[in-house]
Formats: C-alpha cells, sequence, structure tokens
C-alpha cells in the first residue's frame, strides 16, 4: 500500500510538471508577442533572444531563491563539472550521427542565429526540463534508488524528463487550431534529452548543460 501511494504520487508529480511546462512556454509565447508588437522590426533571432532570456528569468529567480534557502539542490554551481565531461562528448557524438543519418551538409549560420543557439537557447529551457524536474522525481523516489543508480544509471526520471523535452518540441498555441512537428526533431529532442539529463546527474551543474545545450544546437544547425 506504502509503495502504491509513492508511485501515484511520483505520477501525479509528473502530470503537474508536464502541465506546468506546457503552460510556462505558451505563457512566455503571449509576452514575445506582445514585445514584438510593441518593438517591430527586429529580426526573428533577436526576438528569440528576448522569449529565451524571459524564460530563463522567470524560472531563475525563485528557483535560485529555493536553491540557497532549502535543502534542494538545483545545480547553481560548477564544482562537479568534470564529471559530466563523458556524457557532454556523447551529445557530440550522438548530433554528429545523426546529422550523418539525416544528411549532413556544412552550413554556417548566421552570426544572430548562432550567438542565439549558443548563448540563449538552453537557459530557461534546461530549468524547466532538466534540473527542475529532475530534481522533484529524486525527491520523490530518493529512498527507492541506490548511489550506484543515482550517478550512473539511465532511470526513469531522465527517461521521464527526455520524453517532456520532446513534448515541448510540438508547435501549438492555446486557442489556436492546428499542431505542428517534425519526428526527426522530437526523436533528436529525446535522445538529446536523455544526454543532458545524464550531464545534470553526473556534475549537477545545471549551467554545464545549459552549455551544452547551446553547443548541441550549434552543432545541429551547422551539419
Amino acid at each position: 500500500m506504502e509503495n502504491k501511494k509513492k508511485y501515484m504520487l511520483f505520477a501525479a508529480s509528473a502530470l503537474l510538471i508536464l502541465c506546468f511546462q506546457v503552460l510556462y512556454y505558451q505563457l512566455t509565447v503571449v509576452f514575445i508577442q506582445s514585445f514584438a508588437d510593441r518593438f517591430s522590426g527586429l529580426s526573428n533571432n533577436v526576438y528569440l533572444m528576448v522569449h529565451h532570456t524571459f524564460q530563463f528569468l522567470v524560472l531563475f529567480v525563485p528557483t535560485f531563491i529555493i536553491d540557497k534557502t532549502t535543502s534542494l539542490d538545483l545545480g547553481y554551481h560548477i564544482k562537479d563539472c568534470k564529471k559530466g565531461l563523458k556524457w557532454f562528448l556523447a551529445g557530440v557524438a550522438a548530433e554528429l550521427v545523426i546529422s550523418l543519418v539525416l544528411g549532413f551538409a556544412l552550413c554556417l549560420p548566421d552570426v544572430d542565429e548562432a550567438v542565439f543557439q549558443l548563448f540563449f537557447s538552453g537557459l530557461g529551457e534546461e530549468i524547466c526540463y532538466r534540473s527542475l524536474p529532475l530534481v522533484i522525481f529524486y525527491k520523490l523516489s530518493a529512498t527507492e534508488r541506490t548511489e550506484k543508480e543515482r550517478c550512473f544509471g539511465i532511470d526513469i526520471p531522465v527517461v521521464l524528463t527526455a520524453l517532456f523535452f520532446s513534448v515541448g518540441h510540438i508547435s501549438f498555441r492555446f486557442g489556436q487550431p492546428g499542431v505542428s512537428f517534425a519526428v526527426p526533431q522530437l526523436v533528436t529532442a529525446f535522445l538529446i534529452g536523455i544526454v543532458l539529463a545524464m550531464i545534470f546527474k553526473k556534475s549537477n551543474s545545471i549551467w554545464l548543460c545549459m552549455a551544452a545545450h547551446g553547443f548541441y544546437n550549434i552543432i545541429a544547425i551547422t551539419t
């Protein structure tokens, strides 16, 4: 009975996290559309930089306070970054393999696109899809995992957060018809989501995840 309650709590928490991620994205889209209406004429990548900066600040401020005032460690440090290096390199290899499968073609992006992808694309997303859900999932299931599983295993929280990250690449708007997605992008997001989750588990540094996210995106748009 006790285990059943734990599983139900875990499932309910997963559903709430997914709903939060969807709502979070939809609300930030409303913000950037309002910003674009007020400040027209900028390039699409500048709007994306503003959008992702806003996404980051919305989550960074409260989660940083939580990190510093509670026992929850959301990864706002760099002391164990070297421990995530293996999985960082695994992500580079995965991106290159995916590029080869989809058709390798070297293409240099515009400067503003490269700046956005490298420095802005992973800021808010890594808090929303990596550190926050992983910390919550592991907090709920901590008594059921050994230290070895926590450090080395691709376990349910890793797979679940990768799945949610993939779902986050399905485009839709509340109140508007139509849903758009590309299967190769969803598969890539899921695989890279596993890598990024493992980087967080190994290094316990959300900063490394943000850097890796941007680096992987640069590989994706140039190959």
